[in-house]
């Protein structure tokens, strides 16, 4: 069997032996979350497209320093699939962390996830955490 790569990728080569799809982005959270799969997108009708075993290198971020309730009191936190420490950004006021959490649950690309991808997002407010959502935001269909 030839080594399957995207390096050594020949025309009509299918690169993951196995395409699995889901409807739920609880399941593809769960499944990226093993480190087995690639994310490849969303088809027309919606299920996400994942294929295994994975060809996409895993790479280890920094962990930034840990979010401070008597600094940050009011952030919103996201973490995804395979980290093991959130990113995460500080608002002025509880107000404008709602507002730009309830932007980043709808979609909205100008929020603290501006990229493709699927996160843990959490609204921080006074130190406490008062929301957690679960984000998938899709690669923007061309056609």
């Amino acid at each position: 069997m030839h080594e399957r790569s995207h390096v050594q990728v020949t025309l009509g080569q299918q690169l993951y032996p196995v395409l699995e799809q889901c409807r739920k982005p609880e399941v593809l959270w769960a499944k990226l979350a093993t480190g087995n799969y690639d994310w490849l997108g969303v088809r027309s009708n919606g299920k996400y497209v994942l294929g295994r075993p994975r060809l996409s290198a895993v790479v280890q971020e920094e962990a930034g320093p840990p979010p401070d309730d008597a600094r940050a009191p009011h952030r919103i936190e996201a973490l995804g699939p395979l980290q093991r420490v959130p990113r995460w950004e500080a608002y002025a006021t509880a107000e404008e962390a709602r507002e730009t959490f309830r932007r980043l649950a709808q979609g909205d690309p100008i929020t603290p996830l501006r990229t493709s991808g699927v996160w843990r997002a959490r609204l921080v407010l006074d130190g406490r955490s008062v929301e957690e959502r679960l984000v998938v935001r899709p690669l923007p269909r061309l056609l």
